[in-house]
């Protein structure tokens, strides 16, 4: 049975995603900080699927505490056959307004986190005929934003993380990629956004819709699957289309 790691897993597109991996029958590993969070959502997952869910509370931004994870996944399963990060934070606001712990957090959390990660599990995957890496970035990683640059600049960060380290253990069977939602139905986006500022995201989206959980869950699915095989290093958009768009509006030309 393959094991699988996943970081904020408390909630959100984390929680979905481990469920969706529990259904394909992995045994995974719940990871989080807020301790009460993570129980609580493992205990759910753990009365559908018996005997197949552990969590483990990790703190991802300390690198003590990602050895230990580390070292409970060694102990326990010896190995691990995918790595999801979905751990990471918000803070928006203009950059001269912004105060440094703003940008150490977004940092720390967003990207050290899966530096650590990565750090500390990838030995444990070696060996393994295949094993897969997706991060969690977004498409503010691609492309700025209005009111988030330090958000921008951790997701960007991400991505270039991403395709390097793809690089480098790609021979040895570890495929690494990159997940970048949009606007996405989780506690992080709808938490503070007005109705007026979702409705403007939908508006802008060419699908016209607010990204679900499960949709991003199942890209993440299909990334650590043996269908993705020849597939690394690739930045992966669940957007309803948006990096697809250049801002530009709709040129309705009558016909000449």
């Amino acid at each position: 049975m393959k094991i699988a790691v996943i970081t904020g897993a408390s909630s959100g597109i984390g929680c979905v995603a481990a469920e969706k991996l529990l259904t394909l029958g992995y045994r995974v590993v719940a990871v989080d900080r807020n301790e009460e969070r993570l129980v609580a959502a493992k205990n759910v997952l753990a009365e559908r699927y018996p005997g197949r869910i552990a969590s483990w509370r990790t703190d991802v931004a300390d690198e003590k505490s990602v050895a230990e994870l580390a070292g409970f996944v060694k102990r326990e399963f010896r190995t691990c056959h995918a790595l999801i990060n979905c751990a990471g934070v918000f803070r928006g606001g203009l950059l001269h307004e912004s105060q440094p712990e703003d940008f150490d957090i977004q940092m720390d959390v967003n990207v050290k986190g899966i530096y650590h990660t990565m750090k500390y599990l990838i030995p444990l995957m070696m060996g393994n005929e295949t094993a897969a890496v997706v991060n969690l970035a977004s498409l503010s990683g691609i492309n700025g934003d209005y009111n988030a640059p330090l958000y921008c600049a951790s997701k960007s960060a991400v991505i270039g993380l991403t395709k390097a380290a793809a690089l480098d253990y790609a021979g040895d069977g570890i495929r690494i990629n990159v997940v970048s939602p949009s606007a996405t139905a989780t506690p992080m986006f709808l938490n503070g956004s007005s109705e007026a500022v979702i409705d403007a995201f939908q508006e802008a989206i060419p699908d016209h819709r607010i990204g679900l959980p499960a949709q991003v869950a199942d890209a993440i699915a299909f990334l650590v699957s043996d269908e993705s095989i020849h597939i690394t290093g690739h930045n992966l958009s669940v957007d309803g289309g948006l990096a697809a768009w250049n801002g530009q509006p709709k040129q309705d030309k009558e016909k000449q």
